[in-house]
């Protein structure tokens, strides 16, 4: 079965994220499909939004690290994602589409890039959020740096990507994460009447709205991006990644070295 799926109503573009067995963590296989996706849906006139989801218990659990420490070479896996991945935060800051997040359960790491690059968010009750990145000795990617320094400010954003602890949904809104919260069982009809309000939304103002949002916001996101990825395939090699993985999956707290 495909790890993307696209689902069409009226001038929405429904995609989902299908890796429920692993909370949909993002691997290469993912990452490429997901690019072919939104190039796809991105030139195609006949959509004005694209609502993002994932299937099961959660959106996105971030990168698929037993996929990562399975391949040859973990840097130049984590690469290749986030080549792929980049370039669809590109293309839905650039398109002309509305592009909503609907999200439950986890939204972390590059889940929650993935939720914060899209131009409105609509969440359950229920849902959890971090920046997972420093637990096991990594630092942010996909956008997750750049939208929570740019959202929340200094002193939050420091305090959520240096601990990686968890808020809940409402505190997501507060800070201006989110723009809903939404009962979990009303989560997909609440989505399908923003959708489609958002459909009404003449296709031209839409680009041009976005452009002037990006450019006070996310003027610098290329070069921003590529400094995200650079930082995460440095750390990749070091010790204290390694550790960090493996206390990961073995349960316990890290013992970091600084090298």
């Amino acid at each position: 079965m495909s790890s993307v799926l696209v689902d069409m109503k009226d001038k929405v573009a429904y995609v989902t994220l299908n890796r429920p067995e692993v909370l949909n963590a993002l691997d290469l296989e993912i990452s490429e499909a997901l690019y072919e996706t939104f190039y796809k849906l991105t030139e195609d006139e006949s959509v004005r939004v694209i609502v993002v989801k994932g299937a099961g218990k959660a959106f996105c659990a971030g990168g698929d690290l037993k996929a990562f420490l399975a391949s040859e070479s973990m840097k130049r896996t984590i690469y290749r994602v986030l080549d792929w991945l980049n370039q669809v935060v590109l293309m839905i800051r650039r398109c002309d589409k509305v592009v909503i997040a609907s999200v439950h359960g986890a939204v972390s790491g590059a889940g929650f890039g993935f939720m914060g690059c899209c131009d409105v968010a609509i969440a359950a009750e229920g849902t959890r959020f971090n920046l997972a990145y420093v637990k096991i000795g990594a630092c942010p990617d996909m956008f997750s740096s750049i939208v929570l320094a740019r959202t929340v400010g200094l002193k939050r954003a420091s305090f959520y990507a240096l601990t990686g602890d968890f808020f809940d949904a409402h505190e997501a809104q507060r800070m201006g994460l989110v723009n809903f919260v939404v009962p979990q069982e009303q989560l997909e009809e609440e989505t399908e009447k923003l959708a489609q309000r958002m459909a009404e939304i003449a296709p031209l103002a839409v680009k041009k709205i976005k452009e002037l949002i990006n450019r006070e916001l996310f003027w610098d996101v290329e070069s921003l991006l590529e400094t995200e990825k650079m930082g995460i395939c440095y750390l990749s090699e070091t010790e204290d990644m390694a550790e960090g993985i493996k206390a990961f999956f073995e349960k316990r707290k890290p013992n970091y070295k600084g090298r």
